[in-house]
């Protein structure tokens, strides 16, 4: 019983010591934009629901609550950020050149935009397979953003084609998850986040 007792008093202690560190550390602003499409199909919601998701995985630090390592900047001040930068540039910028000043509005340590930028499907008979119906789909996704550790404007791709007859594995939202994963990887946004141990 007693060794139970002794136990749980460290515990609280731990826990106490944790709380009061997190309490004097500088949070880590992250500004996450939602999923901006720019794709010709425009995919499902619960799709879109899906796929910001993926993001929501890859930004995510456990017990943030507690160590108060992470401040992520509410998505109407990142959007105002995001239309003032357009507003400031030149014409038909391209959203990779306008990081760094969304950066420097929100006062952020990374900015991750995560973009739809291909995703259609649809069919066609072929007459050299006995008339059989053959899919095409596409998908393509960009994350684009800024890490102010590195001082670094990023941008990072992967997209994914398919052609042949019918299979759950080359339906376009599974080729969209599958391109989402593989851009985050590329983008590294996991190890970027990261970067409020050593802060």
């Amino acid at each position: 019983m007693k060794r139970k007792i002794t136990l749980l008093v460290t515990l609280f202690l731990c826990i106490l010591s944790v709380q009061a560190w997190a309490a004097e550390r500088i949070p880590l602003r992250v500004a996450q934009f939602p999923l901006l499409v720019q794709s010709y199909m425009t995919p499902a919601q619960e799709v879109q629901d899906r796929l910001e998701t993926l993001v929501d995985r890859s930004l995510h630090v456990p017990l943030n609550g507690t160590l108060n390592a992470v401040y992520y900047i509410p998505e109407k001040d990142c959007q105002a950020a995001l239309e003032e930068a357009r507003a400031s540039a030149a014409s038909k910028v391209k959203l990779k050149d306008i990081m760094r000043p969304v950066a420097e509005k929100l006062n952020a340590d990374l900015v991750v935009i995560p973009v739809l930028t291909g995703y259609e499907q649809y069919q066609t008979m072929s007459w050299h397979r006995w008339g059989r119906y053959i899919v095409h789909s596409y998908a393509a996704v960009e994350i684009v953003g800024f890490d102010k550790s590195k001082d670094e404007v990023f941008s990072k791709g992967a997209s994914r084609h398919f052609n042949d007859e019918y299979s759950t594995q080359g339906d376009v939202s599974q080729l969209a998850y599958d391109v989402m994963n593989e851009a985050l990887h590329k983008a590294k946004l996991h190890d970027r986040i990261w970067i409020w141990r050593e802060r």
